[in-house]
C-alpha cells in the first residue's frame, strides 16, 4: 500500500503535531542553551569572588627575618556571605609546597596551571566539590623574587541556587509561553476547521434525492476547489441520475405495451379452435417478440454507451469497411423492402471512434432507412473524409418526414406520425449519443433531391493509421445495390 493511500489519521492531532512539536523541541533546545548560559554566569560570578578573594590574602604575604608569613584580612572571607552557608578553603603555599597558612589538603590543579595568570578548577576537598582558583603571587625577598601560590574554594551550593534561579525563571517563563501558544493553535485549528465539519454535516445530511451545490464561499480558499468539485460531481450525478429515470420511465412504458399485447394474443390462441387462428396469433407474438428483441438491443446499446460515456477507449476505425460490412448483411432485408441499399466510398475514412460503436452507427442508420423509406426508394450510404472529420451520409428519396416531426427525431422513443409498426424511436438517439461520446455530431440536412430523408454523422478523423477490422483491399467490392 502506498504512503498517499494509507489513513492520514486526524487532521486536527496532524496539525497539532506539525505546529507544536517543533515548538516543543526548540524549547527543550533554548532550555539546554539557557541552564548552559546560567551555568556560565554563575560560574563567573564565583570566579570573581575567588579571585577577588587570592588577591586580597596575596597582598598581605610578607618576608620577615628569613620567613615568609601572611595576615588573613576578614574582608578576603566576607566576600562568600550568603544564606547558602557555603564552607570557604583556603591555603597559601610556599615554593617548596610548604603550607605558609590556610587549610592542609586544598590541592592545586591537576594540569594547566601557569607562574602568571590565576587558574581556576574544580576539586574535593574533605568530601564536598570546591570551585578553586589559584594565583601565583610573587614576593621580594633580599635572595630575590620567589612565588607563592594562594589557593582559594568555596563549595557549589551559591553556585548552583544561582543557576537555578538563573534558569529555571526563564524556563517557566517560555514553558508557559509554549503553552499559551498550545492552546492558540489548538483553538485555531478548530475554528479553522468548523467550516470543514459544517460541510461533513451538510454532506451527511443530504438526502439522497438533492443535488443542490454546497455553499463554497463559507469554506478557507485552500478548500473551495474541492467543494467546487464536489458541486461539480454532484451536478454530473444528477445529471446522470436524471437520464436513468427517464430511461427507466421509458423503456418501462416501452415494454410493457408489447407485453400486454402478447398477453392478449396468448389468452386468444388458447381460445381459438381453428388451427389457423391460433398460426395467426402465434405468428402475431412471434413479430412482438422480434420487435422487443429488437428494443431490448437498442436500450443496452442506449446504457452501454451512456455510461461508459467519456471513458471509451477509441481507436483508428476504417469506416469504409465497416460500412461495407453493414451494408451486406442489410442487403437482403433491403429487398425484402423493395429498397435499393448503395454503398458510395472512396476508400479508407479513419475514424477516432470503436469498431462495435461505428457499426452500430451504421446499422441503426441503415435500419432506420429500411424501416421508413418506403417501398421502390433508392437510399446511398456515402463514406467520406475531409481534413477534419470522417462523414457518414445516408440519405434516400422516399417519403420523408413532416417538418414538426424532425426537431424531435433524437428524443428517446419519440417516432414520426407517418412511421410504420414495429419500430421503437430509440434509432437516431443511439445514433447521437454514440456522437457525442466519440466528440462528433450529428445533422438532419434536407436531401440533395428536395425530397426522401438524410442523416449525416461527423466523428474525427484519426490522426495516424490503426486499422480495425478489414482493411479497405478485404472489404466488399463494388457498391452494393
Amino acid at each position: 500500500m502506498s504512503a498517499a493511500a494509507r489513513t492520514r489519521g486526524s487532521l486536527r492531532l496532524n496539525l497539532m503535531a506539525w505546529l507544536v512539536v517543533p515548538v516543543a523541541i526548540i524549547l527543550a533546545a533554548s532550555a539546554w542553551l539557557s541552564y548552559d548560559g546560567a551555568m556560565r554566569s554563575a560560574t563567573l560570578v564565583t570566579d570573581h569572588q575567588l579571585i577577588g578573594s587570592a588577591r586580597m590574602m596575596a597582598e598581605e604575604i610578607a618576608y620577615d627575618t628569613g620567613q615568609l608569613s601572611a595576615t588573613i584580612p576578614p574582608s578576603a572571607l566576607e566576600l562568600f556571605a550568603s544564606d547558602d552557608h557555603d564552607e570557604v578553603a583556603y591555603a597559601i603555599v610556599g615554593p617548596n609546597n610548604e603550607l605558609i597558612a590556610g587549610y592542609p589538603g586544598l590541592g592545586g590543579p591537576a594540569v594547566g596551571a601557569t607562574d602568571v595568570d590565576p587558574t581556576y578548577y574544580q576539586t574535593m576537598f574533605r568530601d564536598e566539590y570546591m570551585r578553586v582558583t589559584q594565583l601565583p603571587q610573587p614576593v621580594i625577598t633580599p635572595q630575590g623574587a620567589i612565588s607563592v601560590t594562594v589557593r582559594v574554594g568555596e563549595t557549589l551550593k551559591a553556585r548552583n541556587d544561582l543557576v537555578q534561579s538563573l534558569w529555571l525563571r526563564g524556563f517557566i517563563e517560555q514553558a508557559l509561553l509554549v503553552l499559551a501558544a498550545t492552546v492558540s493553535i489548538w483553538i485555531g485549528i478548530n475554528r479553522e476547521l468548523a467550516p470543514l465539519l459544517s460541510l461533513r454535516q451538510a454532506v451527511l445530511g443530504r438526502p439522497a434525492d438533492r443535488f443542490e451545490p454546497f455553499e463554497s464561499a463559507s469554506v478557507q480558499s485552500e478548500v473551495r476547489p474541492l467543494v467546487l468539485a464536489l458541486n461539480s460531481h454532484m451536478e454530473r450525478l444528477k445529471l446522470q441520475l436524471e437520464r436513468q429515470t427517464r430511461f427507466l420511465d421509458s423503456a418501462a412504458h416501452q415494454l410493457r405495451t408489447p407485453l400486454a399485447i402478447m398477453k392478449t394474443q396468448v389468452g386468444y390462441a388458447r381460445r381459438a379452435k381453428e388451427p389457423s387462428e391460433v398460426g395467426a396469433a402465434l405468428s402475431g407474438v412471434d413479430g412482438n417478440l422480434t420487435a422487443m428483441a429488437r428494443l431490448t438491443n437498442q436500450l443496452l446499446t442506449l446504457g452501454k454507451v451512456e455510461h461508459d460515456g467519456g471513458g471509451v477507449q477509441t481507436e483508428a476505425v476504417d469506416l469504409d469497411a465497416v460500412a461495407r460490412r453493414v451494408v451486406a448483411d442489410a442487403a437482403p432485408r433491403a429487398l425484402d423492402h423493395h429498397i435499393e441499399l448503395v454503398l458510395d466510398s472512396k476508400g479508407a475514412c479513419l475514424a477516432l471512434a470503436t469498431d462495435m460503436l461505428a457499426r452500430e452507427i451504421l446499422k441503426n442508420l441503415v435500419d432506420n432507412v429500411i424501416a421508413h423509406a418506403g417501398l421502390g426508394a433508392t437510399a446511398t450510404v456515402s463514406v467520406h473524409q475531409t481534413a477534419d472529420w470522417a462523414e457518414i451520409r445516408v440519405a434516400d428519396d422516399g417519403a420523408g418526414i413532416d417538418a414538426a416531426d424532425r426537431s424531435r427525431l433524437f428524443e428517446r422513443f419519440h417516432r414520426g406520425r407517418g412511421a410504420v409498426e414495429g419500430g421503437s424511436g430509440l434509432g437516431l438517439s443511439i445514433v447521437a449519443e454514440i456522437a457525442r461520446t466519440f466528440g462528433g455530431s450529428v445533422e438532419l440536412p434536407p436531401p440533395s433531391s428536395g425530397r426522401g430523408f438524410c442523416v449525416v454523422v461527423r466523428l474525427k478523423v484519426a490522426p495516424m493509421p490503426g486499422l480495425r477490422g478489414e482493411s479497405p483491399a478485404e472489404a466488399v467490392g463494388p457498391p452494393i445495390a
